[in-house]
């Protein structure tokens, strides 16, 4: 797998690039999959430019948007200032485990998003028992991810592997998944 720095990540999200659109098909599997109740909260992780945290937003959650890219939460905050204080940013190393516990309250979000993020983390499965931990009872994980088979060899590294999606969905209560194109982009929503 190739690693990407954080340099990498700063660099892009600078220049105002994002990556895959948030497209009308994902954000309405959303709507269906994660109906709201009130004061209901949402965690979105790696959040980039911050599309998806705001449609967790407009969707009714309390939305707190983290990334590790110092460029994506000043393009996120910038962006989405009108949405405060329904959408919080920070900045946060989601795989640093004491980081991650000391400012995220356990059982404290009703929702947990990670969009085009989770193949780029190098224990999926301390990612996911993290999750767990996040999740209040009866909350929902929705990872969305591009498949690692379905992507050609020289861009297999954005992707996760049949043997990773294993790993992350073993274990739930419920799951289900949707393919959201013919990119090879799936969208999984497990739920504790």
């Amino acid at each position: 797998m190739r690693s990407v720095e954080r340099a990498d990540w700063d660099d892009h999200f600078a220049r105002g690039r994002g990556f895959r659109g948030v497209r009308e098909q994902e954000l309405r599997l959303l709507g269906d999959a994660v109906r709201p109740r009130d004061g209901a909260r949402a965690l979105d992780i790696g959040c980039g430019l911050g599309t998806y945290a705001a449609a967790l937003a407009g969707l009714g959650y309390d939305t707190l948007a983290v990334d590790w890219s110092d460029a994506a939460v000043a393009a996120t905050r910038d962006r989405y200032t009108d949405l405060e204080p329904r959408l919080r940013v920070g900045r946060l190393d989601f795989e640093d485990a004491d980081q991650a516990a000391a400012r995220l309250p356990r059982a404290g979000f009703d929702l947990v998003t990670m969009r085009l993020v989770l193949a780029f983390m190098a224990d999926k499965r301390a990612a996911g028992d993290r999750v767990r931990e996040l999740l209040a009872p009866g909350g929902a994980w929705v990872v969305t991810t591009p498949l690692a088979e379905r992507l050609p060899p020289e861009r297999r590294f954005i992707g996760m592997t049949a043997e990773e999606v294993a790993v992350v969905t073993e274990g739930w209560r419920r799951g289900e998944w949707h393919d959201l194109d013919g990119g090879g982009v799936r969208c999984f929503v497990l739920r504790g």
